[in-house]
């Protein structure tokens, strides 16, 4: 009984050591901007679908404002994943965009907003003005834009 109970420990000890490894290798291989425990577990979920772009020119069309393909760097795109259900065009970015700003003919809206949540950790968007952009909802704070669209904002601009 001991040498059985022995390779039970061990075998459960390597299992143990096996997934965490393999948990560990799932963290690492995370998308860029998929940083916080509900992040991960929404990607894991299949509720998010992340992507990260070095600059907004890298990123597919449609998926970052058209004016901030020139100067955005340090993108992330957040759309609904597969298990999300119908998504209405729902499309979320962050990016740095210094010195740029939004194009005149924006308008101001009364309230922020807040796109879907995906398990995002998104500063408190109120400290900034939102302004309606060409169909996106456009939010700068400092050197960063937060900026989320979906078809029926579209179809307005």
């Amino acid at each position: 009984m001991a040498i059985r109970a022995k390779k039970t420990m061990l075998g459960a000890a390597f299992g143990a050591a096996l997934g965490g490894a393999a948990v560990a290798g799932l963290v690492v291989t995370m998308p860029p901007g998929v940083d916080t425990p509900g992040e991960v577990l929404a990607e894991l979920q299949g509720h998010t679908d992340t992507a990260g772009y070095a600059t907004a020119e890298r990123a597919p069309r449609g998926d970052v404002p058209d004016w901030t393909r020139g100067a955005g760097t340090g993108v992330t795109v957040v759309r609904p994943g597969e298990t999300s259900g119908d998504d209405g065009g729902s499309v979320r970015v962050d990016l740095d965009l210094p010195d740029a700003t939004p194009p005149a003919d924006c308008t101001e809206l009364p309230q922020v907003g807040m796109p879907f949540d995906g398990g995002a950790d998104w500063p408190d968007l109120g400290a900034g003005p939102a302004l309606l952009c060409d169909g996106w909802v456009t939010v700068v704070l400092g050197d960063r834009l937060y900026a989320w669209t979906d078809d029926a904002l579209r179809s307005d601009a």
